[in-house]
């Protein structure tokens, strides 16, 4: 049985901090994505397609979706592709969303709740190939494990389960709510051949036989979703683990660039050729794609004032924005100090020599804060953790004080 995984498309998501034309472009990707995703079914002549939840987004459906997300599906029908629909948190079977009362083509079986759903699956001339079970959430907010609901696999075929799910002991579980959370072991131990799984938008592997799958999300909705994004084309035969390709589908992709010490930039035009170039060497070889970048730049930099003021921030990322292409750049600046070396301060006897070396001898742990109980500190659990908690704080202490003092006196010219 040879089939398409895919899970959390997110149609008409929300993407509220977005400015509007930006949100109107990832709401099209979205849409982009999923019809690419039909046509490379119909492309592969696949037996079936596996949605494993969330294809709409909550509440929102426009009429503009409504009519495209059918369209598409009845696409696989004229050439009678199942397609096997599986109701995650975002898109509930029994919570009255408009989605709930589609026309779904007659290719399309819905799983709604805990209720499973099996359909017989086969290939173009006509001959049994495998069997797919499927179970929904009902509500947004399911909580029991569903995996305990579905029937143990008969073995005359290849079985498929389909699940919107969080295993709760695989890796970045933590990250995510327990949606209806599983067991690793208990997925294992079903008896199924494949499980194609939604909820966690990274494409994850969590078993290869049986095989366990995330396909991560369609399209990426925000920096912390980078990366190619599509579908899962799968092939399962009994008696030999599946095939598992992956296939880039989204039209847009998200990427962070991190740029330390631009030593070597000291005017505008300089800076930006070095952005560019490090931004080609990360997104560099691919064609096709539209992008959202954010840039980060820190460290030693003879441009560290210019880049602590808010107007130059803003100019920068317009220039940027310009020279890489894309549809929307975020610009950060963390911490950025001159090229001025702190060994050449510290033995100075005013304000700035005297700070250089508390910050130093703190960081170092020469100097110990007797005075300051953990209680007072953000984010320290107990009292073993000060130290590393201070190191980290102050990393580049130094530098950091260097620039701000050098800043000040520079300023009072």
């Amino acid at each position: 049985m040879r089939f398409l995984h895919t899970a959390d498309v997110h149609l008409d998501s929300s993407l509220s901090s977005r400015s509007a034309a930006v949100r109107g472009r990832l709401r099209d990707a979205s849409r982009l994505a999923f019809q690419r995703l039909a046509d490379l079914a119909l492309a592969e002549r696949v037996d079936a397609v596996l949605i494993a939840g969330d294809l709409f987004d909550d509440e929102r459906l426009s009429f503009q979706t409504e009519r495209f997300s059918l369209e598409q599906l009845a696409r696989l029908n004229e050439v009678g592709i199942p397609v096997v629909y599986a109701t995650g948190n975002h898109d509930p079977g029994r919570e009255g969303l408009r989605s709930s009362d589609l026309c779904w083509p007659s290719n399309v079986t819905v799983a709604r709740d805990r209720e499973v759903k099996r359909v017989i699956v086969e290939d173009e001339n006509g001959e049994r190939v495998g069997v797919v079970s499927a179970v929904g959430h009902a509500t947004s907010s399911e909580r029991d494990d569903l995996s305990g609901v579905f029937p143990p696999p008969e073995g005359h075929l290849p079985e498929v389960a389909v699940l919107h799910t969080q295993v709760v002991d695989s890796p970045g579980s933590l990250k995510h709510g327990e949606y209806a959370p599983s067991n690793l072991d208990r997925l294992r131990d079903s008896g199924h051949d494949y499980w194609a799984l939604g909820h966690v938008h990274k494409r994850l592997t969590l078993s290869e036989q049986p095989a366990i799958h995330y396909p991560g999300n369609l399209q990426g909705r925000t920096h912390g979703e980078r990366g190619p994004k599509g579908c899962l084309l799968v092939e399962v035969r009994l008696g030999s683990p599946p095939r598992v390709e992956f296939k880039e589908l989204a039209p847009i992709r998200w990427e962070d660039l991190e740029v330390r010490d631009p030593t070597d930039a000291s005017t505008l035009d300089q800076l930006v050729r070095t952005v560019a170039e490090r931004w080609e060497d990360v997104t560099g070889g691919t064609s096709g794609l539209s992008w959202i970048g954010r840039v980060r730049i820190s460290g030693a930099t003879p441009l560290w004032r210019e880049l602590s003021r808010e107007d130059d921030q803003d100019h920068l990322r317009d220039e940027l924005a310009h020279r890489l292409g894309v549809l929307e750049l975020a610009v950060e600046i963390g911490s950025v100090y001159s090229l001025e070396r702190v060994a050449d301060h510290l033995s100075r006897e005013d304000v700035l020599g005297q700070a250089l070396r508390l910050v130093r001898g703190v960081r170092s742990g020469e100097v110990t804060l007797t005075d300051l109980g953990c209680e007072h500190l953000i984010g320290v659990e107990n009292p073993g953790t000060l130290a590393a908690y201070v190191r980290d704080l102050l990393d580049t202490g130094e530098e950091e004080v260097l620039a701000r003092m050098l800043k000040s006196v520079a300023e009072s010219r």
